[in-house]
């Protein structure tokens, strides 16, 4: 199952931030998990759509009739082409990105005391107040910054430099660079879903505040260990994955031999690699998710395309002999 989390982030920076029936599949039992959360609310149908015998022209207005017998509704729309044609109701369903409910979800275990309040409307939010690496401080989440409201979101913020800004992925957050004082973090790299909940990475964030010279006296080193203690997870990782690929490499060239054709050593799932190197399931996600994990990213990537994997050569200071 797909990893819906970054699906609906990059939603969030749509205007309306709304799932038609088509994608909204790949979701799967996710679907039903969002809604629960709140982060999910299914909307009426689609009121316009293609033809679907000919896809001519743009979409047309939908017409909803009920059948008399069973009071089930059907829909159709006059094609210009083809007359009037009856469309799948079921393929017209859509479900929008509730923020309120996305950010009740994603702050839930952040220590954010809320509850978030509306300051433009769709566009920037005060979630609330926290107190990460030493200090309190307000916390607020904006989207959609590459609308025409841009200059909007930039003077409210002008007002409150000390504030941390959350978007919903690292793109957005780009868009913000040199245009506010204030910490802009990408709630992409911040948050994971995990056992039927929305988990929050409060010690990614605190090493972000570490790294930009905003943490207080109290807490100053405390984050630093924590940065020592990922930095030596992603190594561990690396490790794991050099030995995968390794393994790979020759099952590759184990099998081109025996039949001809090379096969792929499939790649081990997060909960696996955990395993083999003695950590959690959520250590592998925060560190994959993590910006110093160039490497081990690549690696992670590399181990699902076979021509690579036969091409690869493991790192000279790997601690295993390639």
């Amino acid at each position: 199952m797909q990893d819906v989390l970054p699906s609906i982030l990059r939603r969030l920076e749509i205007e309306p931030p709304v799932f038609h029936c088509r994608e909204i599949r790949a979701f799967g039992s996710r679907l039903e998990l969002l809604i629960r959360l709140g982060v999910l609310r299914e909307m009426p149908p689609a009121g316009s759509a293609c033809c679907p015998d000919c896809q001519f022209g743009p979409q047309r207005r939908v017409e909803y009739v009920a059948d008399s017998k069973t009071g089930a509704k059907h829909g159709y729309i006059h094609c210009p082409q083809c007359g009037i044609v009856e469309v799948a109701v079921g393929g017209l369903r859509r479900w929008r990105v509730e923020p309120a409910g996305f950010l009740a979800g994603a702050f839930s275990g952040a220590g954010v005391r809320g509850p978030a309040t509306e300051v433009i409307p769709g566009r920037l939010w005060q979630v609330g107040k926290a107190t990460w690496a030493g200090r309190r401080r307000e916390v607020y989440f904006a989207r959609c910054y590459h609308c025409d409201d841009r200059n909007s979101l930039v003077a409210e913020m002008a007002r409150r430099p000390k504030a941390i800004v959350f978007t919903p992925t690292e793109a957005a957050a780009r868009r913000w660079a040199g245009a506010a004082e204030n910490l802009v973090i990408a709630l992409e790299s911040a948050l994971s879903l995990d056992d039927g909940e929305i988990r929050f990475d409060v010690e990614y964030v605190e090493g972000r505040l570490v790294d930009a010279g905003l943490a207080g006296p109290a807490r100053r080193q405390r984050p630093k260990r924590k940065r020592a203690e990922r930095a030596a997870k992603i190594e561990a990782l690396e490790e794991e994955l050099i030995a995968h690929l390794r393994a790979a490499r020759d099952h590759a060239y184990a099998t081109r031999d025996h039949t001809g054709t090379p096969e792929l050593l499939p790649r081990p799932s997060q909960k696996q690699l955990a395993c083999r190197a003695g950590l959690t399931e959520a250590d592998v996600s925060r560190c994959l998710k993590d910006p110093a994990a160039q490497v081990l990213r690549l690696y992670w990537q590399t181990a699902l395309d076979l021509d690579q994997i036969m091409r690869w050569k493991a790192p000279a200071s790997s601690r295993r002999r390639s």
